[in-house]
């Protein structure tokens, strides 16, 4: 027969909470890391004309081969390509019409003859 006084107690811990202290961290640490992912890769904007200054529907769009203008996240038809021709301007790259608008991307991108370099 089992002695029902020496039985363990186990009591659950509170759940944690989300401290109001932490939450300018956990800020600061969100936004630290958007920036250093828009900053990660902007060596690419210097490999295509105009990189550092393109505009899409009146926005600055430093994410050129990203569906976001900040960059990062699922590479948009432009990007593939560009990545395809191993992250240079090339005149096949030039004279692509990577979105299908009826302009090619040196047109686009103010280089349609690819004299860019």
């Amino acid at each position: 027969i089992a002695d029902s006084s020496a039985r363990q107690v186990h009591s659950t811990p509170p759940p944690r909470r989300f401290c109001s202290a932490m939450a300018p961290r956990f800020v600061g640490c969100v936004l630290g890391s958007m920036a250093l992912g828009a900053a990660g890769f902007s060596h690419f904007m210097k490999e295509i004309p105009n990189g550092m200054s393109v505009i899409r529907n009146s926005e600055s769009w430093y994410g050129v081969g990203h569906y976001l203008a900040m960059g990062s996240g699922p590479l948009n038809p432009f990007g593939k390509e560009f990545k395809t021709a191993g992250y240079q301007w090339t005149p096949e790259l030039c004279a692509a019409d990577s979105d299908g608008d009826g302009q090619s991307n040196g047109l686009e991108l103010g280089d349609p003859e690819g004299q860019w370099t």
